[in-house]
């Protein structure tokens, strides 16, 4: 990444990010493939637009019937440019098992081509910090909004509504070491789901919804997650501004935080 402006670092990064929560490095009849396979094209296009190379197609249907769209790169010359890009800067050990196997299909596929263009798998692991986009492209990928509402029940409709809770997640299996950092960096609580072998974490108090605000601002969500985060962050404006036992008060203040907890997920 030498020669790069800071802002195009920052994209490269979060392009990183993103890659390991939703990405796919193979092994495709001995060539090198990667793939990004997200319901929602416009994104895939952003990246297409960021690496200038890769094709984006679909949509495809899955078992279900909702349809999917692909970012793909298999050809050598925009494999040896992904591979620029990801050696030496992946988080995941997940990422770095497949990715090391990726770039052995191309060094094979790359000497049969009579290329001359090696490449040495570099095996470094790299920490994410808050001054860096690689977090904001893996909540685009595994991050998630949410928000509750607490309910009196002897009472009923938008009356019985006695609190409003908010809170941001990422939820990945294995990678506990990856996780605890992150704790360290932007707070929160960590569970280990044992049965699925996952780490949740999870951001509810202000401080930590505070960092984790602030930190999107300054490296802002590529995906349409932008929008439930936008919710979120008017919540949380809402719950911190001194107002918010007026708003249980009024009916009508109460029905538009309601209506932004429960749309918080709306059309994305």
């Amino acid at each position: 990444m030498k020669n790069l402006t800071k802002k195009q670092k920052n994209l490269l990064m979060w392009f990183i990010g993103f890659a390991e929560g939703d990405g796919s490095w193979q092994v495709v009849n001995k060539a090198s493939v990667f793939m990004i396979n997200q319901k929602d094209p416009q994104i895939l296009h952003k990246v297409k637009r960021l690496l200038k190379l890769g094709t984006v197609t679909g949509p495809y249907k899955n078992k279900d019937g909702s349809t999917y769209y692909r970012y793909r790169v298999g050809n050598l010359k925009g494999t040896k440019e992904l591979i620029d890009i990801f050696n030496g800067n992946l988080v995941l050990k997940k990422a770095q098992i497949r990715f090391e196997s990726y770039v052995d299909a191309y060094n094979s596929r790359s000497t049969i081509a009579g290329t001359s263009s090696m490449v040495i798998f570099n095996d470094n692991r790299f920490l994410p910090t808050l001054k860096d986009g690689w977090l904001s492209g893996f909540i685009d990928a595994e991050g998630s909004f949410s928000g509750t509402t607490q309910k009196n029940k002897k009472k009923e409709g938008i009356e019985s509504i006695t609190s409003v809770t908010v809170r941001f997640s990422l939820v990945q299996k294995f990678e506990k070491e990856v996780f605890e950092h992150l704790k360290l960096l932007i707070g929160g609580s960590l569970q280990h789901e044992v049965k699925k072998e996952a780490y949740r974490l999870k951001l509810e108090s202000k401080k930590d919804r505070d960092t984790i605000i602030e930190y999107l601002r300054e490296f802002p969500l590529q995906s349409n997650k932008a929008v439930p985060f936008d919710r979120f962050r008017k919540i949380h404006i809402r719950l911190i501004d001194g107002k918010f036992k007026w708003r249980l008060e009024s009916a009508r203040a109460k029905a538009r935080m309601v209506r932004l907890v429960e749309n918080i997920n709306k059309d994305i």
